[in-house]
């Protein structure tokens, strides 16, 4: 399709702020303590306002908002040093809604080459704090697994379940063969709290043909997640993360593989 047609498309039937406040209060029940965001604002058309507004409609439906602001500053090649990461100034590869939003004022982000995750909230420190050090992107003791643990509530805004990051940290918390890449060690650069460069030796996650759509459809057949329309495309909420990632750890430790195209095994 001609960009241009896409464009007028887009701008036939606009999302409005109206719109999408009530497609949030509705999907939501109301708002949550804790809210965690994958996001995808052009999915949805032509959201007027932007960003901007959306970041603002979403902090008002919770007292803690989280998106993941994800770089993947990975080495380019095994010769090579990996890109330097800097909290502050490094632009998130998630799409504009995370990138606006942890440019926010009172935003926080974790220190992570690569699966950085930015917080505003009265949690948002304790949450995001020392991720560095942590010995996984995703697993135990990181801001994902924290939030996993807490039970917050998890929003996909106009993406599948296929970008949803917290499927890495139930196979991480199953101790799953299949959450890393094999052989795969990265020397990861980054700036610390303190402007200090630090390097840490890391494994790296597994992202390649993960089954994560498929996972999400039967996410919904178990019950755990709410559907609504919006624009061009639609919302889907977890009420509760912690219970989806006890339904997908049981299932791991069960069927390691499960997630990844290669799983010889029926998601269901």
């Amino acid at each position: 399709m001609p960009r241009a047609k896409r464009l007028a498309d887009r701008l036939m039937a606009p999302v409005t702020p109206k719109a999408l406040r009530r497609a949030l209060d509705e999907v939501t029940n109301g708002g949550c303590e804790i809210l965690y965001v994958h996001s995808s604002l052009s999915s949805l058309g032509y959201v007027l306002g932007g960003s901007a507004v959306a970041t603002a409609m979403l902090r008002d439906i919770c007292a803690n908002l989280f998106l993941p602001t994800h770089t993947y500053c990975y080495p380019p090649s095994p010769h090579e040093p990996a890109p330097v990461f800097d909290a502050r100034t490094t632009l998130s590869g998630m799409g504009q809604l995370a990138e606006t939003f942890r440019c926010r004022l009172g935003a926080i982000r974790s220190i992570h080459s690569t699966h950085s995750l930015a917080g505003e909230g009265p949690l948002a420190a304790e949450i995001c704090a020392g991720h560095y050090e942590c010995e996984t992107p995703c697993g135990e003791g990181t801001p994902y697994s924290r939030l996993v643990h807490r039970g917050a509530s998890a929003l996909m805004l106009g993406v599948s379940f296929r970008y949803y990051t917290p499927f890495h940290t139930a196979e991480c918390e199953s101790d799953s063969a299949f959450a890393y890449e094999t052989g795969m060690v990265d020397l990861l650069r980054f700036i610390d709290e303190n402007g200090v460069l630090q390097e840490r030796l890391r494994q790296r996650q597994n992202r390649f043909s993960p089954r994560f759509h498929e996972a999400g459809a039967l996410l919904e057949q178990r019950g755990f997640v709410r559907r609504r329309p919006l624009g061009r495309s639609e919302l889907l909420f977890v009420s509760d993360m912690s219970k989806v990632h006890e339904f997908l750890v049981e299932r791991l430790r069960k069927i390691p593989d499960f997630l990844r195209s290669t799983c010889t095994s029926e998601l269901v």
